[in-house]
Formats: structure tokens, sequence, C-alpha cells
């Protein structure tokens, strides 16, 4: 990579670290309320942004920004107060992994094979690899939920081992889950194809 573009590289990587972390820190810019359609529901998307940002830095910096992502619900459960979310971010797998996975694996599918496609498409890989990353996200969240009702006994998590974890299963990812997912792919198919055509005119 030339200097100059090694420089952009690291300004974008710190403008979406800074978009992360306002999105993190005031709730109204990364969660995306859906009252009109279910009372309560609200979807989060700071993966979205997670997402664009693999997709315009490539996988290795997608991953960093969702270690940062991950880092930060991390740190905001174990200092928050005691909730179902909190107690299960508590995890570090949980909270780092899954984030991490969306950065890592969205970047690697577009450079690897959907970098150099026609312009016609490439809203249309933006709205799949959006939906995509809700799902990689939203599943893997899940999964380490799972171990830690099974595997660590909820120990780590601090959850009581109960019928809690079915009724969680069900309400994230039939409710909350199909809704980030939809949400996701509309956002990042509307916002990614705009930034990459400027990125690609100026011939990053």
């Amino acid at each position: 990579m030339r200097p100059k573009n090694k420089t952009r590289q690291l300004v974008l990587i710190a403008m979406f670290t800074a978009i992360i972390l306002i999105q993190s820190i005031v709730p109204m810019l990364g969660l995306l309320p859906l009252g009109a359609f279910a009372v309560g529901l609200a979807v989060q998307i700071i993966g979205v942004t997670v997402a664009i940002g693999a997709v315009a830095l490539g996988p290795g910096s997608g991953a960093f920004l969702g270690f940062v992502w991950g880092a930060y619900a991390l740190w905001d459960a174990w200092t928050s107060v005691p909730s179902i979310g909190a107690l299960m971010f508590r995890n570090p797998l949980t909270a780092l992994v899954p984030r991490i996975l969306v950065g890592l694996i969205i970047g690697f599918l577009y450079w690897r094979f959907f970098k150099d496609s026609s312009e016609r498409i490439k809203p249309i890989v933006f709205i799949g690899l959006g939906g995509l990353a809700a799902f990689i996200n939203t599943a893997f969240v899940l999964l380490f939920t799972w171990l830690g009702f099974t595997v660590m006994h909820t120990t780590f998590t601090g959850i009581p081992n109960n019928h809690l974890l079915g009724w969680l299963i069900l309400s994230v990812a039939g409710v909350n889950g199909i809704a980030e997912i939809i949400v996701s792919a509309i956002l990042v198919g509307i916002i990614a194809t705009p930034i990459m055509s400027y990125l690609n005119r100026r011939h990053w």
C-alpha cells in the first residue's frame, strides 16, 4: 500500500472507530426504535457501521472495528446496572467474538469475491452483506449464551439456570434478530453504495 493510501486507511479507521464509540455512548444513535411494528422493539445498528467499515477497509480493519464495538459492550456490561443483556455480555466471548467475526467475515467476502464486481450488482451485494452481518452477530451471541448455560452452567454470565434460555433464544432470534437482519440489509445497502462509489472514483 502506498503511503498516501496508508494515511487514508488510518484516517478512515479513526473515523469509523469514532462513529462506533459515539453510537455506543449515545443510545439513540446506536439503536433504531421500531415501536410502530412491536412495542419496545429496538434494533442495534452499530453492526451496520462495522459492516460498512469492513467493506471499505478490508477484513483486518473490519475485525479491529468489531473489536472496538465488542470491547465497549464488555466494558459497559461490567459497569452498568445488571440486566439480562448486561449479564450476557459480561462474558468476553459473547461480547468480543461475534463482533470481530462480523468485521472479519464481511470484509473478507467483499474483498475476496465482490470488490471488482460491476457497479450494477454491488447494491445487491451490500444488501446481502448487511443482512449477513446482523445474522453473524445474532447467531454467535446466541451460541456463546447457550454455551454459558450448558457448558459454564451460567455461573460465568450470572443468569440463573432455568427456562430463561429458551425464552431468550426465541425472543432474540424470533423477533429482534430477524428485525436486525432486515434493517441491517437495508441500511448497509443504502449507505455503502454511495460510499464505495465515491471511494472507487477516488481510486481507493
